[in-house]
């Protein structure tokens, strides 16, 4: 019994070990790709502009329509949930298929690795990656709260923690779209068009049928930005289209409900991802 413990004890610390170092090795491999250097350009250029039109519109007109470093941070963080579908997708839309379309896939999978811990690992890697580049709009709307206002808003810590989340349930619907294709390509490809294109047509529809989207990822996001607020969440508001005689209600998740969603698509799609990648067969290319 005792032995049957300490083998136990011996296999899980391998198993932690082999997702660290898997780990490591994608986080460098990752530094070292086009991808990296390009979205860490788009992130720094859309901070960068992010300054310079608040410098042109200047301090005196910002504090008029945003009377609070609160108000200002929720303006400034408007486009990040774009950048979390944008660095998911391309940090997990290939991620499994990296290792059963590849050469390189081949050579690990043969290994007496489990694949427990190379998903573990990928996703960690991907996770890490997508949330260090988020951070950079997070220190640049910050940076301007404080020269702006002479303070941070403190629930700013909120929205990182909810923005923390909503990445890992990015990534992992990343994952199932990349453990479904064994292109890493189309797996990129079909991750940026679901995030970018099908989540925003999917909740303007639903909003025009004054439906609420609660199975939407982009509509749970929102509430990276809601947390800043101190007051009350809004969950409906039907306004009259001007000519259009019909009227669009916009709904906004309370933070309970987009968090429930959010840990929804994480649990489901890496569990779905886990299961289609036991199933595949790797074959060298």
């Amino acid at each position: 019994m005792e032995q049957g413990v300490s083998n136990t004890g011996t296999n899980s610390m391998s198993d932690l070990l082999i997702t660290y170092i898997i780990m490591k090795y994608q986080i460098k491999f990752y530094l070292k790709t086009r991808r990296f250097i390009a979205m860490f350009i788009i992130i720094m250029l859309i901070t960068a502009l992010t300054v310079i039109i608040d410098f042109h519109t200047g301090i005196s007109n910002i504090q008029l329509s945003e009377p609070t470093s609160a108000d200002f941070i929720i303006s400034g963080l408007g486009g990040v949930l774009i950048s979390c579908g944008i660095v998911a997708a391309f940090f997990g839309g290939d991620a499994t298929s990296l290792e059963t379309g590849t050469n390189s896939g081949y050579y690990i999978m043969v290994q007496p690795v489990r694949k427990i811990s190379i998903i573990s690992g990928r996703f960690l890697a991907a996770f890490v990656m997508g949330f260090m580049l988020i951070l950079i709009e997070y220190a640049g709307t910050a940076a301007m709260s404080q020269y702006i206002y002479g303070t941070i808003e403190w629930r700013i810590i909120y929205s990182i923690g909810e923005m923390a989340l909503l990445v890992i349930a990015f990534t992992a619907l990343a994952f199932f779209f990349s453990s479904l294709f064994k292109s890493p390509l189309i797996g990129i490809l079909v991750s940026v068009i679901m995030f970018m294109v099908f989540f925003s047509i999917l909740d303007s529809i639903l909003e025009i049928a004054s439906i609420e989207p609660w199975f939407s990822l982009t509509y749970a996001g929102q509430v990276v930005t809601e947390v800043i607020s101190s007051l009350p969440v809004v969950h409906s508001k039907t306004s009259p289209v001007a000519n259009g005689g019909f009227t669009i209600t916009a709904f906004k998740p309370y933070i309970w409900e987009g968090n429930l969603i959010m840990i929804g698509y994480a649990l489901v799609s890496i569990v779905l991802s886990y299961i289609i990648f036991m199933k595949k067969e790797v074959k060298p290319q």
